[in-house]
This record gives C-alpha cells, sequence and structure tokens, in this order.
C-alpha cells in the first residue's frame, strides 16, 4: 500500500506555482493561442534578421534590373536568380521588398505604440492622482480627442506636416494616446481608494514613490492588453494612410505602400503585387491580436472560460 501510494505521488502532476510558470501553463491552454505566438515570433524574426539574408535589397538601385519588372511568382531573371513571388513595376524582388516592408511596419507600429504608452500613462495617472482641477483639465483634452476618429486625427495631421516616418509616428502618437489615458486613468482611480494607497501617505513617502512604486505597478496589467491590441492597430493605421499616399514616402515602403502600388495592376491580372504583401499584413495583425486576445483572459480572470 505505501508504495502504491508514493507511485501516485510520483505519478501526479504538480501545478506550477510560481507567477511566470503559471503565467506560461495558462497561455498554454489555449492552443490557437500559442499558434499565433509562435507565428508572430517568426513574423518578428523574419522582419528584423529577414533583410541580412533577402535575396536584394530593394532600396538598392544598383542591385535592381528594371528589365526584370512585373516577372510573374517563380520567374527567372537573366542573371539565373529566381524571383519566387515574383517582382514589382520597379524590378524589385517581391519577397526582399516585403520583407524590408514588414520591418518598417512593425518598427513604426511598436515605436507609435511605445510612446503613446509613456504619454498616455503620464496624463492618465497624474490625472486619477491629481484630482481637482488639473484631473479635469486633462481629461477633457482626452474626450476631446477621443471625440475624433483615430484615423481622421492621423489623416489630418499628415496632411498639415508632409509624408515621412517621423510624422508618421507624431500623427500615430497624437491619435493613440487618449486611449491610454483613459484607460490607465480608469484603473488608477479605483487603485488610489485602498487601503495600501492610504498606507503609503501615511508613512509620508515621497509622490514619486507612490506613484511609481505603489500605484503604477498595479495599473499596468489592462494597460499591457490594451498596448498589445493597440500595436496592431497602429500597423493598420499606418498601412492605410500609406495606402492613400499620405503616409511613408516611397523611398522607405511600407506593407501598406507595397499594397497601394500593386493595386491598380489587379484588373490586369497581376495580382502577386497586392495579395502577397497583404497575406504579409493580415498574418501580422491577426497574430498580434490573437496573443492580446488571450493576455486580456489571463490577465483579467474574469474574462476567462
Amino acid at each position: 500500500m505505501a508504495d502504491l501510494t508514493a507511485g501516485d505521488q510520483r505519478t501526479k502532476v504538480e501545478r506550477p506555482t510560481s507567477g511566470f510558470r503559471l503565467f506560461v501553463a495558462r497561455y498554454a491552454e489555449r492552443k490557437l493561442s500559442v499558434v499565433a505566438l509562435v507565428v508572430l515570433i517568426g513574423v518578428v524574426l523574419v522582419a528584423y534578421v529577414g533583410p541580412f539574408f533577402t535575396p536584394q535589397d530593394p532600396f538598392d538601385l544598383a542591385q535592381i534590373d528594371i528589365l526584370d519588372n512585373m516577372l510573374p511568382p517563380g520567374s527567372e531573371s537573366m542573371t539565373g536568380m529566381t524571383y519566387w513571388l515574383g517582382t514589382d513595376d520597379q524590378g524589385r524582388d517581391l519577397v526582399s521588398a516585403i520583407v524590408y516592408g514588414l520591418r518598417i511596419s512593425l518598427t513604426v507600429g511598436v515605436l507609435s505604440g511605445f510612446l503613446a504608452v509613456i504619454i498616455g500613462c503620464v496624463a492618465g495617472i497624474t490625472a486619477a492622482y491629481a484630482g481637482g482641477w488639473g484631473e479635469r483639465v486633462i481629461m477633457r483634452t482626452v474626450d476631446l480627442f477621443l471625440g475624433f476618429p483615430s484615423f481622421l486625427i492621423a489623416l489630418i495631421c499628415l496632411a498639415v506636416l508632409g509624408r515621412g516616418v517621423d510624422k508618421v509616428l507624431f500623427a500615430l502618437v497624437l491619435s493613440q494616446w487618449a486611449n491610454f489615458a483613459r484607460v490607465i486613468r480608469s484603473v488608477a482611480v479605483i487603485e488610489r481608494e485602498k487601503e495600501y494607497m492610504s498606507a503609503a501617505g501615511g508613512l509620508m513617502l515621497p509622490r514619486h514613490r507612490i506613484i511609481f512604486r505603489h500605484l503604477l505597478p498595479n495599473c499596468l496589467p489592462p494597460l499591457i492588453v490594451v498596448a498589445t491590441v493597440n500595436v496592431a492597430f497602429s500597423i493598420t493605421l499606418e498601412a492605410s494612410l500609406s495606402f492613400l499616399g499620405v503616409g511613408l514616402p516611397v523611398t522607405e515602403p511600407s506593407l501598406g505602400l507595397l499594397i497601394a502600388n500593386g493595386y491598380e495592376y489587379i484588373i490586369t491580372g497581376d495580382y502577386w503585387l497586392s495579395v502577397y504583401p497583404g497575406i504579409a499584413l493580415v498574418v501580422t495583425i491577426g497574430s498580434i491580436n490573437l496573443v492580446a486576445d488571450r493576455l486580456r483572459d489571463i490577465l483579467n480572470p474574469r474574462n476567462d472560460q
């Protein structure tokens, strides 16, 4: 009997107890989310490691032959190079163009989301902690920005500033910071009324220590989810702006600009110019959204099934 009991104890599966292991275990409960995470990691690796292995640099005119323009997928050039996804109207290898465009799209999306999070956190935490007229001024400004569609704000901003990576970043941050400010403020208002905040105030701790050591860490879980979703939204927004010709310049084409460049050729049957960049864009945005959806379920137990 003792041996049987010991055997049962050995075969019993232990539940992870540490925070990180528990997080990984809960995330792995949904296979689709695991697949999405693997795909997302693959997309990031392709975007930032792929340019070292692409057949050509699509922005180097010395490597591009205009005579190879509009070649269908699987065609070979006169030099023996195989264009697996074809070439565009400028003779650029579409595989190389997609890899470089993916890197630009991801960089713009992540960087704009990071800057918007910082500005939104500062505004939201300040509004929640300060209260009074300062909170009213900040939140009325947030309401003003949220009263207009993000796309419209970014479009007007770029119409005034012109095209360029820095201008697109500014437009995306300007159109999104209010979302983060609203989220962080709503969470911080609840947290500031809890006992640990009263205890920190009773100990006469410095204000910056109360905010950064006690208040902000407890506001991060919902912010992480919103930030992840907003990266996908930023990529979509930038692609839409570039498709309309007001986003990134032709010298730094993102996936949206690649789709726009091939749009006029779809009716002639040259589908690959827009379809393959479009697939890369859909895979990127879809994987980010699925990962964000699982993070929401884990960080908010009420949404977990």
